[in-house]
């Protein structure tokens, strides 16, 4: 005896017609040669690890050391509200919203210029499978289009009302991935702060006198004295300056840039030994170096490369972001 197959009580056309258009989608496609080779995850450019947070206020954005402002994953700065400079690895942005900008791995960065009052910037962090993929968006800003805006606005609505689980990770992941592609063909943003612009302000030529100078000598040992002595100005008064605009004391700045570039050179994987490192950013000895990287890092500078790449990141006091 044979079931009754239950039919859905829709009319063969209305059935047929979603399907006609994917019979016109597939008409030009041609079959494959080879029936067990296709699409894999790992050849997709795949966001993984993603986190979302935000900063609304001007002082959440000031630095608390290396760790502040240093880290190994990517993350991705979209302002919402209001404008503000950041500075990475010597270069300056003047972001506003409708732009965006992504920083890479061991960049270094800090914040300058934040109007006062409320702000709403989103940060996105995450790893990446495919970095190269990512390298014309390195110190390259994007625009943010309008159809990119509304997208990202989807988005973050639907991973807000979203529980946590697999479900709001796939979608989070996927739509950080498709922002990504996004902004890949998106026109470069024209917010570079030139040399005239920071000539302006005395107070932003001499900050960026001392980032240029520090930036171009962390092969050497650095003192405010040499400093004082490049910019003609007084230690207390470069002190002073440099407090007032971010927070943190010059000479806390100076060494947090070599270690960012000492962890850069760790993670590298070019043969370098811990000792090379340590010359290459101005420490005079390995001894130094070795104390003062994991003060801020938690762990020491032989151990920094492994955990990286065994994916142990989280296990680092400090390093986070």
């Amino acid at each position: 005896m044979h079931s009754k197959v239950t039919r859905p009580e829709t009319t063969t056309a209305e059935a047929d017609e979603p399907l006609r258009h994917v019979g016109e989608a597939i008409r030009d496609l041609v079959n494959p040669v080879d029936y067990f080779s296709g699409a894999r995850s790992s050849e997709a450019l795949m966001a993984e690890n993603v986190v979302v947070f935000k900063r609304t206020s001007a002082e959440m954005l000031k630095p608390r050391g290396v760790t502040h402002n240093y880290h190994h994953r990517f993350k991705l700065i979209v302002p919402l509200r209001r404008d503000g400079r950041v500075h990475i690895d010597g270069n300056a942005y003047q972001l506003c919203p409708g732009q965006a900008i992504l920083l890479f791995p061991h960049q270094f960065h800090h914040y300058l210029d934040i109007k006062g009052g409320e702000i709403n910037w989103l940060f996105i962090t995450f790893e990446f499978n495919q970095p190269q993929a990512l390298a014309t968006l390195r110190n390259s800003p994007r625009v943010v289009t309008t159809e990119s805006a509304e997208f990202l606005g989807l988005l973050m609505q639907t991973y807000a009302k979203q529980a946590p689980g697999a479900q709001r990770n796939f979608d989070l992941i996927v739509g950080v991935s498709q922002l990504l592609h996004r902004l890949l063909s998106a026109r470069e943003a024209d917010c570079a702060v030139r040399a005239d612009d920071a000539a302006t302000n005395p107070r932003g030529r001499l900050l960026q006198d001392i980032n240029a100078y520090v930036r171009s000598n962390l092969n050497k040992p650095l003192t405010i004295a040499k400093l004082s002595k490049h910019t003609g100005y007084s230690i207390s008064h470069l002190r002073a300056v440099f407090r007032e605009a971010f927070g943190a004391s010059l000479g806390a700045y100076m060494r947090d840039s070599r270690l960012s570039a000492a962890a850069a050179l760790l993670v590298a994987d070019d043969g370098r030994s811990v000792d090379s490192v340590a010359k290459a950013c101005g420490f005079v000895s390995i001894f130094a170096f070795s104390r003062a990287f994991k003060n801020a890092m938690g762990v020491p500078p032989s151990a920094y490369h492994k955990l990286l790449r065994n994916g142990r990141s989280g296990q680092q006091r400090r390093v986070r972001e």
